[in-house]
């Protein structure tokens, strides 16, 4: 996904990542219990996955979880002015770019 967002970052489409809950808590990372332990996730997440893009952390109770549909792995496009202009259950990079281009 960084290296999609490289490529259309001239085009004025930008990228982020919401860390809204640990997918398989206790597996590598614990739940989240506060924002500290959430931030040191998000911390790692940049470290040993090497996401570039900006990590935006959701808050504990999860309003933005609800908000875009409490899926562990979506996508939104979304237009100026809040349109939806792509949506989906599961990221697909391939899919993703497709429906950017």
């Amino acid at each position: 996904m960084d290296a999609i967002a490289d490529r259309y970052a001239s085009r004025a489409v930008r990228s982020a990542f919401i860390y809204t809950r640990e997918a398989h808590p206790g597996e590598t990372y614990r739940h989240h219990s506060s924002m500290d332990g959430k931030r040191a996730n998000a911390k790692a997440l940049r470290e040993v996955v090497g996401i570039r893009r900006p990590v935006l952390l959701d808050a504990l109770d999860g309003p933005a979880h609800r908000a875009y549909g409490m899926l562990p792995n979506m996508t939104w496009i979304l237009g100026r002015g809040g349109l939806i202009l792509y949506k989906s259950a599961w990221t697909d990079p391939e899919d993703v770019e497709d429906s950017l281009k």
